[in-house]
């Protein structure tokens, strides 16, 4: 019972602890996809218009109402007696005074304010949920990326600059969002350093000073409750944990919690290698890299045995590789034009607690496209059996992936490893033989593919396809495959995915080229 009771306290805090900060506790979820932050600034740029051609008429209306006052001579000037001056006087209320009413008509600034919403094409006004979730976007990629919060608050990321620099404010939120997503130590830095931006305003004012000292006291409340927190799900028992598996919790909480645990020497060493290789970092020595290849993959078809496919071995085993140019910048683009419409929450599936549901372990917005949407597709789905010698007829529909800001995938591995796990539904034929990936565009920073135990990086370029193996030849799951996407840093990402569970006809590798070559 004492159990129970506490794994229902950690249950608790943690919820209260999520909906701390009032509206800064939910996360929305507009800036997970490039393509949904893209048509609000193409509607945001029609309202700009609008609004821009509201002020140039409602200059002109100032402008009359300035020109009536202007030419009015009140005492200086006999409107009564002279006969010319009544002239223009009267010239004046028949003439000028109409355009003058016409001016203080309210209906522009209501046909305006009632227009504006369908002005932005009938795209979503974001919330402050979505506020929220591009700030944890961004402590997201400080974490990982190794930015620091001073660059940041410049509007400095790797060199480019922001339109504008944080407030204390922004820091604030930052330092909310993270620690409503268990980032304590990120939450900190960012509560400090919004505090120091508030007290290098000089001279304060005793309202700003007031903020800061409730600001502190804050800080140590929030010290408290994150010790209390940590403690209490180190003591919770396996049902507590599960309850939250998959829900994307921070490895630098997860570390702390399952310190004690076995193997946890080993997640924290697969974590340290997806940042680096996320980074860009060597994690191999060169050394391990000697024999692979570039060669061609010649296809099952005539004209791929006289086009044969450009492919690069990255990783031997398992077996990872890269083909070129599988894809030309046309078809990428159908691909994209096809999925936008459908685009939805990306959400995974959880094998503790059978549950489909959002998460923070993947951020972005998917589509499913099918045979038969649209002839490039029916085109590439060929492909794909030619170049890896896997029948797409019991595959999964294809996957399209949009991330934007900050998007990312963590850790994780394709296969369902059907005699470990319950599933409460078989996903297609067998378990997923082989994963084909490929990239519809180029990202301008951040976004690799990483596969943490074999040490390889794959940037994402427009074209290239990424394959592997995700099932041992004894059929079960090879976890030397876990990979994950990197956070977006700067520009988006376009992918899209087919999950293969079948062999189709022979694959056949064959390398040409010499490894010096």
């Amino acid at each position: 019972m004492a159990r129970t009771r506490h794994g229902c306290l950690t249950l608790v805090v943690l919820a209260v602890l999520a909906a701390s900060g009032d509206t800064h506790g939910e996360l929305g979820d507009v800036h997970t996809s490039a393509a949904s932050v893209a048509r609000l600034v193409e509607a945001e740029q029609t309202v700009v218009a609008a609004l821009q051609d509201y002020l140039a008429r409602e200059e002109a209306r100032l402008e009359a109402i300035r020109g009536y006052i202007a030419g009015w001579r009140g005492g200086a000037a006999d409107y009564v007696h002279n006969p010319l001056n009544s002239y223009f006087f009267l010239w004046r209320l028949t003439k000028e005074f109409p355009a003058v009413l016409d001016a203080l008509d309210p209906t522009p600034t209501e046909e305006l304010r009632h227009n504006l919403s369908s002005l932005r094409g009938g795209v979503e006004v974001p919330r402050e949920a979505d506020l929220n979730g591009v700030a944890f976007a961004l402590v997201r990629l400080q974490d990982t990326y190794n930015l620091t919060v001073d660059d940041l608050v410049q509007g400095d990321i790797w060199g480019r600059k922001a339109v504008h620099v944080l407030s204390a404010d922004d820091c604030f939120r930052l330092g909310q969002q993270s620690f409503n997503n268990l980032e304590f130590g990120l939450s900190e830095q960012w509560y400090n350093k919004g505090l120091a931006l508030l007290a290098g305003q000089q001279p304060l004012t005793q309202e700003e000073q007031q903020r800061i000292e409730r600001v502190s006291r804050q800080q140590e409340h929030r010290a408290v409750m994150s010790k209390m927190v940590t403690q209490l799900a180190q003591h919770s028992d396996g049902h507590i944990h599960d309850r939250f598996s998959g829900l994307g919790l921070p490895i630098s909480f997860q570390q702390q919690v399952y310190a004690n645990h076995e193997g946890a020497d080993s997640v924290k060493l697969l974590n340290d290698l997806y940042r680096r290789l996320c980074r860009g970092e060597e994690v191999q020595p060169p050394q391990a890299f000697i024999g692979l290849k570039c060669g061609y993959v010649f296809g099952s078809s005539a004209y791929h045995r006289l086009m044969p496919f450009k492919a690069e071995l990255r990783w031997a085993d398992p077996i990872i590789i890269v083909y070129h140019d599988a894809l030309t910048e046309a078809e990428t683009e159908v691909l994209k034009r096809v999925s936008m419409p459908r685009l939805a929450t990306t959400m995974v599936h959880s094998f503790t607690t059978h549950q489909v549901r959002k998460s923070l372990a993947r951020v972005g917005k998917t589509a499913w496209v099918r045979r038969g949407d649209d002839a490039t597709v029916d085109d590439i789905l060929r492909r794909i059996e030619h170049m890896t010698g896997l029948t797409t007829a019991t595959a999964e529909d294809l996957h399209v992936l949009n991330y934007g800001i900050g998007g990312h995938y963590d850790a994780h591995v394709d296969f369902f490893d059907l005699e470990d796990k319950a599933m409460d539904k078989t996903p297609h034929q067998g378990d997923r033989l082989a994963t084909m990936l490929f990239y519809l565009n180029d990202v301008e920073a951040g976004g690799s593919t990483v596969f943490p135990t074999v040490g390889v990086e794959v940037a994402a370029r427009r074209g290239s396809a990424l394959f592997w193996f995700n099932l041992k030849r004894n059929g079960r799951g090879d976890y030397r495959t876990v990979h994950a996407a990197c956070p977006v840093l700067l520009g988006e990402k376009w992918i899209a995915n087919l999950w293969l569970h079948e062999w189709g006809q022979e694959f056949r590798w064959s390398c040409t080229l010499n490894p010096e070559d």
